[in-house]
């Protein structure tokens, strides 16, 4: 954990969130560039398993916390952080350990698992 040096929220438990965010990284989540972050890219099989992943905003309104996040195809990007008090904070390990059960409920795929879109057929 040392040589990530996450920023964390000012009034956080310091040693408590640096073990949240440790095991988080174990878990495939990453330090932001910013250090004040954390990410993660999910997969699915289906762009209908990726809009399933607006489960997950019910959870951000009865926390009143927030992600960045990005639909694409067969993925979802998922950013936490905490804008005031600035820094890594517990809302944010908490939504990133949710996420990842929401995540396992509704089935993730490896990078390359995703379903490809492919032309449809023309008549001609």
């Amino acid at each position: 954990m040392a040589s990530t040096n996450p920023q964390f929220s000012s009034g956080a438990d310091k040693s408590a969130m640096a073990e949240e965010v440790s095991a988080l990284l174990d878990a495939e989540w990453k330090l932001s560039d910013d250090r004040i972050g954390i990410e993660k890219t999910y997969y699915f099989k289906t762009y209908t398993k990726v809009l399933v992943c607006y489960l997950y905003s019910e959870a951000c309104t009865s926390k009143n916390h927030h992600s960045e996040m990005l639909l694409k195809s067969g993925s979802v990007h998922i950013h936490w952080t905490t804008h005031n008090p600035h820094g890594l904070s517990e809302k944010d390990t908490f939504m990133a350990k949710y996420c990842d059960e929401q995540a396992r409920t509704i089935g993730t795929v490896e990078k390359d698992g995703q379903k490809k879109c492919r032309p449809t057929a023309t008549k001609g």
